[in-house]
């Protein structure tokens, strides 16, 4: 384990910007065709290229009868064996290396080994995550809002949950595990506010829509407003507010007030208003610099008001832009990165959710936004741009602003696992994510889950590059995801793939003989069509999610 730690860490030095993509995708069609090699050749097949990528070959060697090359386009890989063409005659004596003259269950196994592979190093990577130390969240509560279920039920923000019906809880998958699937049944919940006091508490999960579309049940439990989820330090900045004149700007993330570490916004608001300081020693970070900024006694001192952050002129930053397309709606009206959006047609805006859901309402009719820039407030006229319509598609409009996002989580710790748990680990999580993926192909199919949730090599390439710096078991996290479905996917029952040649097998096995070649090649050429048919949705979804970001 320690050699791969550190593999990893050299790697993550030394690789460029699409490295994780071309470091991922490798790895895992090189284990794929690695099935299909391995189990050739122990059958006696002859195999004459072993190829990652597709197109011209870049580099290559030769060892005995095969060829191991590198290839232009890295979007796959392919292993070439002798005899896999029934087009093409072979001479008796050759017949015993040839792929198509094996017996049945040899051809299936060797169709299958691929996939098997797949799956295998999806097992391999969990259980590599459970012995490595997997970060969980600690069952710490978020911002617990008044007038939710779980405020009345006497929930509060920071509360630590010790345990539910008197089941210790130690991450928070355990405590939301126990109420997604206790829904109408009384819980009780031993909890610890952030004062070290010991509460004894009551709810009752009601049944929601399951938000979690993978997911085979359609409805779970839920206690509303409970959450894990809260406001951070990221901050928006009144042009002609004391903090402005202090030197803080919109989306500086505060770090430290007084070398104290503050993280939530609850917290910043009660170390204003109970600090006796006569200054704030202010620690920020600004994009990649951090800055420390001193913050003088504003005269009366910080109790002169119930909300004394708005006096200071500092507030969450998420009504403020922070992205502004090219050649959109809000760039052509003017609007400018920095604006804080105020009204919606005369609507006080109070939420980023609340902009999404105005602009996604759109009916034909322009409405008006009210927007501050520094001390000057102004008024547009906004009419959102639609994206990719099509018929009998839901449309979906966008006026190219994005916002910050400043929700934190708890903090997480390692969750460490003996051996045996470690193996039972990976295969839970091994046959849960198959379990999502097959549910989400269903889901497909019956049209509640639309098309556009597929992604292509960008969206891969994104996600490569995120986790690969988020650290090693993120990394590996991902690649078993990946895995797991391109064994998924290579076993449905398509020509081309390898679940249609053991649909073929399977079918030879039946009838006592192979199918005619002329049927063969229809249910090839379909196959090729229907592939065709998915690069291009998963392109067009790769480029449209890159749109709708905006």
């Amino acid at each position: 384990m320690e050699a791969l730690i550190s593999l990893f860490l050299f790697l993550q030095k030394s690789l460029t910007a699409v490295g994780p993509f071309f470091l991922l995708l490798g790895v895992l069609i090189f284990i794929h065709e690695l099935g299909h090699f391995l189990a050739a050749r122990y059958f006696g097949v002859q195999v004459e290229v072993f190829s990652l990528g597709f197109g011209p070959k870049i580099l290559k060697y030769k060892k005995g009868d095969t060829v191991y090359c590198l290839s232009l386009l890295p979007l796959g890989g392919y292993v070439k064996m002798f005899g896999d063409n029934p087009l093409i005659e072979v001479p008796n004596s050759e017949k015993p290396k040839g792929f198509l003259y094996k017996r049945v269950p040899e051809k299936w196994i060797i169709a299958f080994a691929g996939p098997l592979m797949n799956f295998i190093f999806t097992l391999l990577a969990f259980f590599l995550i459970a012995i490595y130390g997997e970060p969980s969240m600690k069952p710490q509560l978020g911002d617990i809002y008044p007038d939710t279920p779980a405020y009345l039920a006497g929930f509060r923000s920071g509360d630590a949950i010790l345990s539910v019906n008197n089941q210790a809880i130690s991450y928070y998958e355990e405590l939301e595990k126990v109420i997604t699937t206790n829904a109408g049944k009384k819980l009780s919940f031993k909890v610890k506010s952030q004062s070290n006091e010991l509460k004894e508490l009551q709810a009752v999960p009601h049944l929601i829509k399951n938000p979690n579309p993978l997911e085979w049940k359609k409805s779970i439990g839920s206690i509303e407003g409970l959450s894990l989820t809260s406001i951070g330090l990221r901050i928006g900045v009144r042009h002609d507010s004391p903090a402005y004149q202090a030197g803080l700007r919109t989306f500086d993330e505060i770090l430290k007030i007084n070398d104290q570490d503050l993280k939530y916004w609850r917290k910043l608001e009660t170390f204003i208003k109970n600090t006796k300081a006569q200054n704030l020693s202010i620690s920020i970070q600004r994009e990649t610099e951090t800055k420390n900024l001193l913050f003088n006694r504003p005269a009366g001192g910080w109790k002169i008001t119930s909300n004394p952050l708005a006096l200071l002129g500092i507030e969450p930053a998420y009504l403020y832009i922070e992205r502004i397309g090219p050649d959109t709606p809000a760039s052509q009206a003017g609007l400018m990165k920095g604006d804080r959006l105020i009204s919606i047609d005369g609507k006080l805006i109070h939420s980023w959710e609340q902009v999404l859901n105005t602009i996604q309402s759109y009916s034909g009719q322009a409405f008006s936004i009210k927007y501050q820039r520094q001390n000057e407030q102004k008024t547009v006229l906004l009419s959102p741009k639609p994206l990719f319509v099509k018929e009998n598609i839901k449309k979906q409009f966008m006026l190219g602003i994005g916002s910050v996002g400043i929700n934190v989580f708890p903090e997480k710790i390692i969750r460490n696992r003996s051996l045996v748990h470690s193996l039972a680990y990976s295969g839970q999580e091994t046959w849960k994510w198959l379990g999502f993926t097959t549910t989400g192909l269903i889901r497909l199919i019956q049209g509640e889950i639309s098309l556009r949730h597929m992604g292509g090599p960008v969206a891969i390439g994104r996600v490569a590059h995120h986790s690969f710096h988020q650290g090693l078991v993120s990394f590996l996290f991902i690649m078993a995801l990946i895995s797991l479905n391109l064994g998924f996917l290579n076993l449905l029952p398509i020509p081309m793939l390898d679940g249609g040649h053991l649909l073929f097998f399977t079918l030879e096995g039946i009838l006592g003989r192979p199918l005619p070649i002329k049927k063969l090649v229809i249910a090839q050429q379909m196959g090729m069509m229907i592939l065709l048919s998915f690069f291009a949705l998963v392109f067009y979804n790769d480029i449209y999610n890159w749109l709708k970001a905006w």
